[in-house]
């Protein structure tokens, strides 16, 4: 009864769209901030003051520093010339997207139950070798599916035929089915290791290769549409192969990111740990200095992993390409520095904001112009003509933190019907890994 009490909507109801093209120029840096509030905000610029308004304009983009913070890791992006789609949405719980969910996930264990019964069910080790092997490559054309499944989605988002509810759904889904077929996996190599003189011969590779398509964003989707997680919003880009998926949740910031171009696919490429590593340290040096690298290396697909204090970096390396395919991130909030600020006072309410890359962790602050006392007020963003979204409260710090969109974007903060505050500013370049 608990959860049904929780399905409520897993609707990426607050929209924030920005398609290529479409509010995805950034603003020049010396556009100047308008006088008053923006015209559909619907409240006057002299509200709450009785007088006009004291306005006090900073340049969009204005920067006080280096454009990137020291501590700011690389990333792994869909090219700015390739990017065919941006939205932002906020994820809960929704009944038909969970049930179908839990549906797509209980055929595929109940089917690898069937599986190992059938494995068990053989009358002597040749049979029961042969119905191991027989499986095993059964998983293997599932990641060709899977791979196919990803692809045919992104596709549909980029031409607007999947929201992007049903298309993080969809991710998840894609997710779900690929630990679920690891499991599999695990429980044939298993089997295999009880025969005397038999071994699979690929049960490494089919595991990393079934991990491509996990990640820690696709789990709080996940954790969402079960109702373990309370909402969560997303910062989606997709490209004709590849997709950058970024939320933050609970004082972390998680992202994953995949290029397609760069996976080759080639079966018989192999790259030592070392190589795999020296691959990835090249990519991602900041975090290098912070952590020691772990890597796990089987036929195409590597793995390598650095850790450090409130920090994490998985990067999957291609032995064909020798080039990273896809990332995962996470760090801790606190732990972000981004130097380019942009902010304005509007009626005696500062609104701040540390500038970041699209998708990134972006810091909004709101305070008394005088006291520099935190201000708790609602936050909406907006761009273009394109309707407004909700993303939280400042709170008792003055602080929200979420993810920013590409492009020039508005902060807007807002109070009661006669306060409120804003800043015009932009997305900045991204740390890429080429950088």
């Amino acid at each position: 009864m608990r959860s049904l009490a929780l399905l409520s909507v897993l609707a990426l109801s607050l929209a924030l769209v920005a398609p290529a093209g479409v509010g995805a120029v950034a603003t020049p840096a010396d556009a100047p901030v308008a006088d008053g509030l923006p015209s559909d905000l619907g409240v006057s610029p002299t509200a709450g003051s009785g007088t006009t308004g004291e306005v006090t304009p900073v340049t969009p983009g204005q920067v006080d520093g280096p454009t990137n913070g020291s501590n700011r890791t690389r990333v792994l992006v869909v090219p700015d010339s390739a990017v065919q789609r941006t939205d932002i949405h906020g994820a809960t719980l929704n009944l038909g997207p969970a049930a179908q969910f839990n549906d797509n996930i209980s055929a595929v264990e109940v089917e690898t139950a069937a599986v190992v019964e059938y494995v068990r069910a053989a009358e002597d080790d040749s049979e029961r070798s042969r119905r191991i092997i027989e499986a095993s490559s059964t998983v293997e054309t599932e990641i060709i599916t899977l791979r196919d499944r990803q692809q045919d989605a992104i596709e549909a988002f980029n031409a607007g035929e999947l929201s992007p509810e049903a298309f993080v759904v969809e991710l998840a889904t894609i997710a779900a089915k690929a630990d679920a077929l690891e499991r599999r996996m695990v429980r044939l190599t298993n089997l295999a290791d009880e025969i005397d003189g038999f071994s699979l011969s690929r049960p490494a590779e089919i595991r990393y290769e079934l991990r491509t398509f996990g990640g820690p964003v696709r789990e709080r989707a996940m954790d969402a549409i079960r109702g373990t997680d309370g909402p969560t919003r997303f910062f989606v880009t997709t490209g004709p192969e590849g997709y950058e998926l970024t939320t933050v949740d609970d004082g972390s910031y998680y992202r994953e990111a995949y290029r397609g171009a760069e996976y080759s696919g080639n079966t018989d490429a192999t790259m030592s740990p070392d190589e795999a590593v020296d691959v990835v340290e090249a990519s991602y040096p900041d975090i290098f200095r912070l952590g020691d690298p772990s890597a796990t290396t089987s036929g195409t697909t590597n793995i390598v992993t650095v850790t450090a204090p409130d920090r994490s970096l998985t990067a999957f390396v291609d032995s064909g390409r020798e080039a990273v395919f896809k990332e995962y991130q996470r760090f801790a909030l606190d732990q972000y520095d981004s130097d380019a600020v942009a902010s304005n006072t509007i009626n005696g309410i500062n609104v701040t904001v540390n500038r970041t890359y699209p998708g990134g962790p972006l810091r909004i602050s709101v305070t008394d112009a005088e006291s520099g006392e935190p201000i708790d007020l609602a936050i909406t963003l907006s761009q273009g003509q394109a309707e407004r979204i909700a993303v939280g409260r400042t709170g008792e710090d003055g602080t929200l933190w979420t993810v920013s969109p590409r492009g020039s974007y508005t902060v807007l903060a807002v109070g009661d019907e006669t306060t409120a505050a804003y800043v015009e500013t932009n997305s900045t370049a991204p740390p890429t890994l080429d950088a």
